[in-house]
């Protein structure tokens, strides 16, 4: 297989994450040049891939002008950014593999899937948990006919505190207005694609959804509570003050201070108070500008009379997904924190079932400590080893997935949106009549 070159557009923590597929394949990838705004992950991009001056870029302008050459690029920049920069990035002819939600509005989706169309580019889209063992499998087993069409699908996705408040409540991704996508896009796009993908024999057709913001917010906030933590008269009692939550705990300090523009291994115990005193971070999680909804609800009805009926809920005790599909003559259920999941099978002789579990243990060691492999219960490895090959036209796995075969998925979460602010069903056409 040939070894490829990319530029990464966004050396934030995401784009950290593909790249670093370059560290230790560096005989199938080169990560050749970056395009960042900040000076500080600059030059952490120069000193981990040993870049040449003539291929950092602060801007896409620049990066354009100097007219360089690779096989893809990275796009891994904020949400609300994801359209201005793929449209740029496929108008000069590069192939691109972008974060999800690839843009919270259907129109600029389809103007991506058509520029891409009439140049004849490669886009493939980041939904990483495809690329994990756990719903591989899964999929592969469906795909085989053995189970027989699938008749319903219900997932549940339980985002626990520590990530939800340093993601959603306290961090970048918990306001519509700013990053442009809601709680469904930014978050649990993953399983609604999952599910649009585990049943693509058919499409989605009907959408219902609801939601709303009920614990992380003002109403909720104890009385006599300060803006900030440090000057929080109850903050002993609470179980979110951000000294003990961010400081003490260690609650994803990845995300918590990144704004501080510094590796964290460098960033001190002083600099992390001190930032708690001013940052959002550092603020009373009942008092931010968050304004997604911390729960909602999405029913999907398939053009062939199949159902898909997914909750959310932000703020558990545990995270984890799980999944139950229900086929004609069997099912699948599993939890992915149990790295296992359990066959059965219609028995005709006595109208009962035999079952069989799947433990993947021997395949994927989640709770091995390397982030390298391991990130999104190894998705995040994973597709770099499929989009590579994808790439490099190689044959790749069942997971790829191509910016049109994210269509669906991303559809659903439109019109799920539209459901729960409009307070109807929502069918998706609606998004293709709409266009004309």
């Amino acid at each position: 297989m040939k070894k490829l070159s990319c530029f990464v557009l966004g050396y934030g923590a995401r784009g950290k994450v593909y790249s670093r597929y370059a560290i230790k394949h560096p005989d199938l990838l080169e990560v050749k040049g970056v395009i960042e705004l900040d000076p500080n992950r600059r030059e952490e991009a120069r000193e981990k891939y040993n870049l040449k001056e003539e291929n950092i870029f602060s801007s896409l302008a620049d990066f354009f002008a100097a007219k360089k050459t690779c096989d893809f690029i990275i796009n891994a920049t904020m949400d609300q950014m994801h359209y201005e920069t793929g449209k740029q990035v496929l108008e000069h002819g590069y192939n691109m593999l972008i974060e999800k939600p690839v843009t919270a509005n259907y129109e600029e989706l389809l103007d991506l899937e058509n520029i891409a169309k009439e140049k004849g580019l490669k886009v493939a889209v980041c939904h990483v948990l495809r690329y994990t063992e756990f719903y591989r499998q899964i999929k592969t087993l469906i795909n085989s006919g053995e189970l027989g069409k699938i008749v319903n699908i219900q997932m549940n996705e339980h985002i626990s505190h520590r990530h939800f408040i340093n993601s959603y409540v306290r961090g970048k991704w918990r306001s519509e207005l700013k990053c442009g996508s809601g709680l469904l896009l930014a978050k649990t796009c993953h399983d609604i694609d999952l599910g649009c993908w585990i049943n693509n024999t058919t499409k989605p057709e009907w959408i219902q959804s609801f939601g709303s913001r009920k614990q992380y917010c003002p109403e909720n906030a104890p009385k006599g509570s300060a803006e900030y933590c440090v000057d929080c008269p109850l903050k002993s009692d609470c179980d979110y003050e951000a000294v003990h939550f961010e400081f003490k705990n260690g609650s994803i300090p990845y995300t918590a201070y990144y704004d501080l523009g510094k590796p964290l291994d460098q960033i001190t115990d002083q600099e992390k108070l001190e930032y708690l005193k001013y940052s959002d971070f550092g603020k009373c999680v009942y008092k931010t500008d968050m304004d997604i909804v911390d729960r909602q609800t999405v029913n999907v009805s398939f053009e062939d009379g199949s159902l898909l009926v997914l909750t959310v809920v932000g703020g558990a005790c545990k995270p984890d997904r799980h999944i139950h599909i229900v086929c004609e003559r069997g099912e699948v259920v599993g939890y992915i924190n149990e790295n296992k999941y359990t066959v059965r099978k219609y028995r005709r002789e006595d109208a009962r079932w035999s079952e069989e579990t799947i433990d993947l243990s021997g395949v994927v060691d989640l709770g091995k400590i390397d982030n390298a492999t391991i990130g999104h219960y190894g998705g995040d490895y994973n597709i770099m080893v499929d989009l590579v090959k994808f790439f490099g036209g190689e044959q790749t796995s069942p997971s790829t997935t191509v910016l049109s075969d994210s269509i669906s998925g991303h559809m659903v979460c439109y019109a799920a949106e539209r459901s729960r602010k409009e307070n109807r069903i929502v069918n998706i056409k609606e998004f293709y009549s709409d266009e004309q």
